[in-house]
């Protein structure tokens, strides 16, 4: 008999190794490396840190708007690009992270 004990303990994170979490940060510091300089590439560091800054407190909307999109952003980007994105979005260090590397770059120019 299934009770709501074991619905709890389905819901409840599991412990992630430390091997796994430090690859999984390596993949979104590189993401968030090529994210930044494709922006650098273009010049549009101070919109992006303007855009950013006052969608903060949507972050996670944005990135689950990113996944459904997925199959209309295909034409314009690959799809592993917009899921990467979207996890960087969704994961609000990350996105800290993807700001201060964006103010870097914008007081390196000036």
């Amino acid at each position: 008999m299934v009770t709501i004990s074991h619905l709890v303990d389905f819901l409840r994170p599991r412990p992630v190794d430390e091997e796994q979490r430090a690859a999984e940060e390596a993949r979104k510091n590189e993401i968030i490396e090529k994210l930044a300089s494709a922006i650098k590439a273009r010049r549009l560091e101070s919109p992006a840190v303007l855009f950013l800054e006052l969608n903060r407190p949507i972050g996670f909307l944005m990135s689950q708007a990113a996944f459904f999109a997925r199959p209309f952003l295909s034409f314009f980007l690959r799809p592993d690009e917009v899921e990467a994105a979207a996890e960087v979005l969704a994961d609000r260090g990350a996105f800290d992270r993807l700001l201060a590397r964006l103010g870097e770059s914008t007081e390196e120019s000036t």
